[in-house]
């Protein structure tokens, strides 16, 4: 061996060394390729040094590290396996030295890449888990006859880039076995600390995205009608992504292409929804990336599955108080109605007690058990306390006027010691609603009057005709209702401040309310001219609701 071949081995030696290095001690693999590639031109003494990457899918070798050539076709310059060279040194998975590219009938120009300056060429595959993954290649302006050793020394350079390529794969996928990892940690955390459907939809579309740098994700949902809504998205989607989302709900089955990846989510075989992932510039989804998405989809379909669970569960709670609650509104509204006649009767025997003198023994007795009724219907009410009934309304066209005069009438016994006075005779006042139902609100708003004000004091019911609806007003002379009662006395079971004396059960003034307003109309009280309280209600002409339905 001469000094010349032993310097040059040495040298060889020394490049090796350093790679050796570098590899062990670089993070970022891109930089560290882009590194070794540059400095091999040098090592071998050529002009240009380049590394073509094997895409599996496409069966394509891809430019992805040079110098001395154009950079501009980093990642754009491509040669199909078997194609040129490079295509055939992938293929043959065997190095080849050209002394004159232009005479070599293998070689193939590669627009925007090669000079026709350089004339020689050694091109060596790179080889790692016995399949080759891409070729590198080194060039020179002189032509040059490449040796057995120098062949032999770039075969050791390519197998060092091997090594690093495969380091910076087995890196890579670690990391991302990481994120993975504590993505579906992160899922299953809030599964079992939230019911928040878009909540969880969201968490899961952002950590999948953060597996993949750069990546966009969306889920969508299937509702009613086979209508397909985002509920949670992360970036932007190109239109192959949405349309594989619809594909992968249509077909019931993971759509898997070059950068993008749709999966059904299905819960207990119903097909919920579709979660789509799209990653730019990527090439291929291994298995196990398809895997982690499906188990993403799973977690997704268990939260849809359980946020409906819940939903259902809710609204059939709901449903039971619904139907508790009309029940027990029923019952309260019914009582209440059978206190104004209990109060008449109780009324006609009192009379009847006044005008038979001493001998009033039975008609107290009869009185007594009304007494006893009157109690057992405050006792019911106070067992069915709850908030609003369903109100079932017969309409008809009458006579306010008339129906007025005889509520009066029949509540003149419990309102005996009151003065009460009706509406004015004149014309009919023919309104639409329930004649019966309204008689009660009037019977009702009197009886009111009668337990809140002094005896002997007047209790007028007077009614006004307007463009559209009637009014009644009930006034009488008591204590009136304070402002800030106002509109709380028209609620169930409420009563006026320090009216505790009073018997009653606070449902009266609201069992009105419902009848009015279920009738279209409005109800409430203001103060009177001359002290006292005006009870109010009015109730739809019968011109105005057949104008109303016309319209």
């Amino acid at each position: 061996m001469t000094a010349s071949d032993a310097e040059r081995k040495l040298r060889e030696l020394s490049f090796l060394h350093e790679v050796a290095q570098l590899a062990s001690s670089a993070r970022d693999w891109d930089e560290m390729l882009r590194v070794v590639i540059g400095r091999t031109t040098d090592a071998m003494g050529a002009e240009v040094s380049s590394l073509y990457l094997l895409e599996r899918s496409d069966g394509l070798l891809r430019l992805v590290a040079t110098n001395g050539l154009n950079r501009g076709g980093i990642g754009r310059a491509t040669l199909r396996v078997g194609e040129g060279i490079v295509g055939w040194v992938a293929n043959a998975r065997v190095p080849l030295a050209t002394r004159d590219v232009r005479s070599e009938p293998r070689w193939k120009w590669v627009p925007e890449v090669d000079e026709k300056r350089f004339t020689s060429m050694l091109s060596v595959p790179v080889v790692a888990r016995d399949e080759v993954i891409g070729v590198m290649n080194v060039q020179t302006v002189q032509p040059r006859e490449f040796g057995r050793e120098e062949i032999d020394f770039l075969q050791t350079i390519a197998n060092q880039v091997a090594g690093i390529i495969e380091k910076g794969r087995l890196q890579r996928e670690s990391d991302r076995k990481l994120r993975e990892v504590s993505a579906l940690f992160e899922v299953s955390n809030v599964l079992t600390s939230t019911l928040d459907l878009d909540e969880v939809l969201s968490l899961i579309v952002d950590r999948l995205v953060r597996v993949y740098p750069g990546a966009s994700g969306a889920i969508v949902l299937r509702e009613e009608g086979e209508v397909v809504r985002e509920r949670a998205r992360s970036g932007e989607l190109g239109k192959t992504a949405s349309a594989a989302a619809q594909r992968a709900l249509d077909e019931r089955r993971p759509i898997v292409a070059f950068d993008h990846i749709a999966v059904p989510l299905i819960a207990n075989d119903r097909l919920l929804g579709a979660v789509v992932l799209q990653v730019p510039d990527y090439k291929e989804f291994l298995e196990e990336e398809v895997r982690f998405v499906g188990a993403l989809a799973n977690q997704a379909a268990l939260a849809i599955d359980k946020a409906s669970l819940y939903a259902l569960e809710r609204q059939t709670t709901e449903r039971l108080r619904d139907l508790e609650r009309a029940r027990a509104d029923f019952v309260a509204v019914v009582t209440h109605d059978l206190r104004t006649p209990l109060s008449v009767i109780r009324g006609h025997l009192e009379m009847l007690a006044e005008k038979n003198g001493k001998s009033k023994r039975p008609i107290s007795e009869a009185t007594s058990q009304v007494l006893r009724l009157d109690e057992l219907v405050d006792r019911i009410l106070a067992g069915v306390r709850t908030d609003r009934p369903e109100l079932s309304l017969r309409r008809t066209r009458f006579d306010l006027r008339a129906t007025v005069t005889a509520a009066l009438k029949e509540v003149a016994p419990m309102a005996r010691r009151h003065k009460v006075t009706g509406p004015r005779g004149g014309q009919p006042v023919f309104v639409r609603g329930d004649r019966r139902r309204t008689a009660e609100v009037v019977a009702g708003l009197v009886h009111n009057a009668t337990k809140y004000t002094p005896e002997g004091t007047r209790i007028a019911v007077k009614i006004e005709r307007g463009d559209d609806r009637a009014t009644v007003r009930v006034q009488d002379q008591g204590r009136g209702v304070p402002p800030n009662e106002r509109s709380r006395i028209f609620e169930p079971y409420a009563r006026g401040a320090g009216n505790d004396e009073v018997p009653g059960s606070g449902i009266g003034l609201f069992a009105s309310r419902r009848v009015v307003e279920g009738q279209g109309g409005d109800i409430w009280v203001e103060d009177a001219p001359e002290g006292g309280a005006v009870f109010a209600f009015t109730v739809l002409l019968a011109r105005a609701t057949a104008d109303a339905a016309s319209r």
